[in-house]
């Protein structure tokens, strides 16, 4: 049966080749790393560049027989939207608040006495 020292010696040797051999896969992870940095830092002007090709008048059919992949982002345009519209969405939003609100005076009493409506016309016109 081997000894204490015999196992250690075993392991350490056993773990050696195991670090010897994910030495090169740590250095091709560190430039995967730092190229996929650089990538990235290409996405928005690609983006932007890639919009402003369409702009000019190129099709991205066009683009994609010169080699241009459509864009993975494009890039973010702000649409202004005039005073007058703003104002027809609020009315739109204003009234339809307005009817989804349900009037008191149309829900009939439980007790099959008069509806709040009912009465609110009884005590107008007494």
């Amino acid at each position: 049966m081997p000894s204490a020292d015999e196992i250690l010696q075993k392991m350490k040797a056993l773990q050696e080749r195991r670090e010897a051999a994910v030495g090169p896969l740590v250095e091709v992870l560190a430039k995967r790393s730092r190229l996929l940095e650089q990538l990235a830092e290409l996405d928005e002007p690609y983006g932007k560049a890639y919009v402003d090709a369409e702009a000019a008048g190129w099709t991205a059919e066009d683009l994609a027989k010169l080699g241009a992949e459509e864009p993975a982002k494009r890039p973010r345009v702000r649409a202004r939207r005039s005073r007058s519209s703003a104002k027809k969405a609020d009315s739109h939003s204003s009234e339809a608040a307005s009817e989804a609100s349900s009037p008191a005076g149309t829900i009939p009493a439980q007790d099959g006495g008069a509806t709040a409506a009912e009465t609110a016309d009884s005590t107008a016109s007494a």
